[in-house]
C-alpha cells in the first residue's frame, strides 16, 4: 500500500531524535514496518521551539520506504495568529503543487486541523477517487470562537465563518472521519450532517511503553526524597496558571515535602512564571527531551493536567494523560468532561475546581501508601487497556489496511 499521510506540528523522527514521537510519527513507523510505502507531509518549522529545522524545502528519508517531505515557509511565534494562517496556507499549496508530480498514493490519512491540509487532501481524493480520512485533533474553527475576546473575536469573525464552511465540506465529504475520543468524533460528523459509518471510528492517542532502563540523563535535578508530582507541555494559553499557583500555596502551606515540576517552555513562559514567583514548592526545569522526561517522570508520583475548563478539553483526550498513566501517575485534572469520566469511571486521579479537593487529594495519596498503590495499578489498568500506542496503532493500520481491501 502506497499511503501519504499530512499533519505539521509534531516532532519529526531523523530530525528530532531526543523527542517524543506523537501520533502521526507512531503511525508512520507501524506502517513502514508492514512493508507499505509511507510519505509523510508536513513543514519545516518545529510548531513547540517555533524554530525552522531547514531552510528550504527537505526531503528526509527514514527508512527505504519512509519518507517526510517537509516543506518550508516563513514561521510563525504564536499559534493563534495571522501568521500561523499564512503558513499554513502556504504549506498546503506546496503539496498540491507536488502532489500532481507523484504517484498517486492508495489512501491519504491527513490530521485536522489544520483546515488547509484536511481541504486540499479531501479535494485531491475526490478528483482522483482516493479515499482521504480526515482525524480530528483539535476543533478548528470552534476554539477561535471561544478563546478570541472583544475586538480581536469581532475581526476575525468573517476568517471563522469561511473555515466553519470549508470545515463542513470537509468532514462532509471525507471518505472516513476518524478522532482522538468518541466524542470528537461525534461533532466531526454533526458538521458534516452525515450519518455514521463503519469506517467512521475514534482511536484514542497512544503512548508507548515506557522503558525503565533508560540511560540516566544525569540532568535530572529532582530531588527524589520529595513527593514530586509533574507537569509538562508548551507553556500556552491552554492551561490555567492560577490554578497551577492556587494549588501550590496551598501545598506549600501544608506540607512543604510536596514538590511540582514544571517542564516546557513557550509563548506563555513569562506570564508563567510571574505567577509562581516566590512560591518555594514550585520548581521550573525548562524543555526537556525525551529521555530527561523519561527520568522526571520516573520519579514522579502524580501527574498534572491543569487545563483550561474549555469546550474542547471537554470532548478531547490528552497526550499527557495518556503519557501519565502509562507511568502509573494517579492524574491531577482541573477540567470537566472527557477525560474526567475516565479517571471517575477508572478511579485514576482526581478531576475538581475546587483547590480544598484537589490538595487534599495529594496529601492522603501522600500518606496512605496502599490508596496511592491502588490508584497507581489503576492508571497502568487503563493505560494497558486503551491508551498502549502498540495496540492503537496496529489497530489503526489495520484499519487502513481494511479500508484498502475493501477497495480492491
Amino acid at each position: 500500500m502506497n499511503i501519504w499521510l499530512l499533519r505539521t506540528s509534531e516532532t519529526i523522527p531523523a530530525v528530532s531524535p531526543n523527542e517524543r514521537l506523537m501520533r502521526m510519527g507512531m503511525l508512520a513507523e507501524e506502517l513502514s514496518g508492514r512493508g507499505h510505502n509511507v510519505t509523510w507531509f508536513s513543514g519545516t518549522l518545529n510548531h513547540f521551539t517555533k524554530k525552522q529545522l531547514f531552510k528550504q524545502d527537505t526531503i528526509v528519508k527514514v527508512k527505504d520506504n519512509y519518507y517526510i517531505n517537509l516543506s518550508y515557509a516563513q514561521g510563525y511565534k504564536k499559534n493563534i495568529s495571522v501568521s500561523r494562517i499564512l503558513y499554513q496556507m502556504k504549506i498546503a499549496r506546496k503539496f498540491q503543487k507536488q502532489a500532481k508530480k507523484m504517484e498517486k498514493p492508495d489512501i491519504i490519512y491527513v490530521a485536522f486541523p489544520t483546515i488547509e491540509y484536511a481541504e486540499v487532501a479531501v479535494k485531491y481524493g475526490k478528483k482522483h477517487n482516493i479515499p482521504v480520512i480526515v482525524d480530528i485533533r483539535d476543533l478548528w474553527p470552534d476554539i477561535f470562537k471561544h478563546n478570541l475576546k472583544g475586538f480581536t473575536k469581532i475581526a476575525a469573525m468573517p476568517y471563522i465563518k469561511l473555515m466553519n464552511h470549508k470545515t463542513k465540506k470537509i468532514m462532509k465529504n471525507a471518505f472516513a472521519i476518524n478522532a482522538v475520543s468518541e466524542a470528537m468524533l461525534e461533532w466531526g460528523l454533526k458538521k458534516g450532517k452525515r450519518e455514521k459509518s463503519k469506517f467512521d471510528r475514534f482511536f484514542y492517542i497512544g503512548y508507548k511503553t515506557h522503558d525503565a532502563n533508560a540511560i540516566k540523563t544525569n540532568n535530572c535535578k529532582m530531588d527524589k526524597n520529595k513527593f514530586n508530582i509533574s507537569f509538562f507541555a508548551t507553556i500556552n494559553n491552554q492551561f490555567d496558571y492560577d490554578k497551577i499557583a492556587q494549588i501550590a500555596k496551598e501545598l506549600e502551606k501544608r506540607d512543604k515535602t510536596i514538590v511540582i515540576n514544571i517542564c516546557g517552555d513557550g509563548p506563555q513562559k513569562e506570564i508563567l512564571i510571574k505567577k509562581i514567583n516566590n512560591i518555594s514548592n514550585i520548581k521550573l526545569r525548562g524543555w526537556s527531551g525525551k529521555d530527561e522526561l523519561n527520568e522526571i517522570l520516573q520519579n514522579s508520583k502524580m501527574g498534572l493536567a491543569p487545563y483550561k475548563n474549555t469546550f474542547d478539553f471537554q470532548m478531547s483526550v490528552s497526550n499527557k494523560f495518556a503519557e501519565y498513566l502509562s507511568y502509573g501517575l494517579p492524574i491531577i485534572l482541573t477540567s470537566e468532561g472527557y477525560m474526567k469520566s475516565l479517571i471517575e469511571k477508572n478511579e485514576c486521579g482526581i478531576s475538581s475546581k475546587s483547590i480544598d479537593e484537589i490538595c487534599n487529594y495529594i496529601i492522603e495519596l501522600k500518606n496512605k501508601k496502599e490508596k496511592y498503590d491502588e490508584i497507581s495499578k489503576n492508571a497502568i489498568k487503563l493505560y494497558k487497556k486503551d491508551f498502549m500506542a502498540e495496540k492503537i496503532y496496529k489497530n489503526l493500520a489495520d484499519y487502513l489496511e481494511e479500508i484498502k481491501g475493501g477497495l480492491i
